[in-house]
């Protein structure tokens, strides 16, 4: 991921859309802290793919909870509060390690997605190509939290962030082809891809209609597409970072 670019594209977004200013600096801060993670990660000689670094990882999410509790959305201010209460934070990193259905915790998923992604980096530079054509990741087996449309349509996972191709216009949940496109004209690059048939969604971010888009940034920029696909009784398939 280049970091660089997200936080310029969060402070962009967050100036040009002033009624979710406030959510974008929040999930400005949150990629920083996610920066910092990343770069201990890369600097530790242990990034087990069979059992993540949690003494290290453990570390951060006192002053994450901080963080979320003062400055994040309601829902998220409601869960760091919680946890701050626990003192098991590795267990409660481990358990969202070895979770293989249902949505992730979020917070928790916070902390782990920097080690994640770069497992995920390491693996395509020491082994190569993953296989693609499933609707969840074909590295740590999550399910997507966003599509981009170039010349090709891909998914971008929740967890590790790896980007793999699926054929336009199924659903990565249940594969049936019956999505539905839900748009504002207020975002012309972003929409809403939600299955009729399962009644789940995510949101697809048009790279061909605006190049300068992070996909991260933008998907979190876009909450009222999210507002619009819950009135419609669709379910998001994995929350952003801002627990939208």
């Amino acid at each position: 991921m280049d970091w660089s670019k997200a936080l310029t594209r969060a402070e962009f977004l967050a100036s040009k859309h002033r009624e979710t200013k406030d959510l974008l600096r929040f999930g400005r801060a949150v990629l920083r802290f996610q920066q910092e993670i990343y770069r201990r990660v890369r600097s530790s000689i242990r990034a087990d793919a069979r059992r993540p670094d949690t003494s290290l990882l453990a570390a951060f999410l006192p002053d994450f909870l901080l963080l979320a509790e003062k400055y994040g959305p309601g829902t998220l201010s409601a869960q760091a509060q919680k946890l701050r209460d626990r003192q098991d934070w590795e267990e409660i990193l481990l358990d969202c390690w070895r979770q293989t259905e249902g949505p992730l915790q979020l917070l928790p998923r916070s902390i782990l997605q920097p080690y994640v992604q770069y497992l995920s980096e390491r693996w395509h530079v020491e082994v190569g190509v993953l296989e693609e054509g499933s609707g969840s990741c074909p590295f740590c087996g999550r399910a997507p939290l966003l599509s981009i449309r170039n010349s090709c349509r891909m998914l971008v996972c929740s967890l590790c962030a790896h980007e793999w191709s699926f054929p336009e216009g199924k659903c990565p949940g249940c594969h049936e082809g019956k999505l539905v496109h839900h748009r504002r004209r207020r975002f012309p690059n972003l929409d809403v891809e939600a299955c009729e048939a399962c009644g789940h969604y995510l949101k697809g971010v048009d790279l061909r209609k605006d190049a300068q888009a992070f996909p991260l940034v933008d998907e979190l920029a876009s909450v009222e597409l999210d507002a619009m696909a819950r009135d419609h009784g669709f379910v998001k398939f994995e929350l952003n970072l801002a627990g939208q």
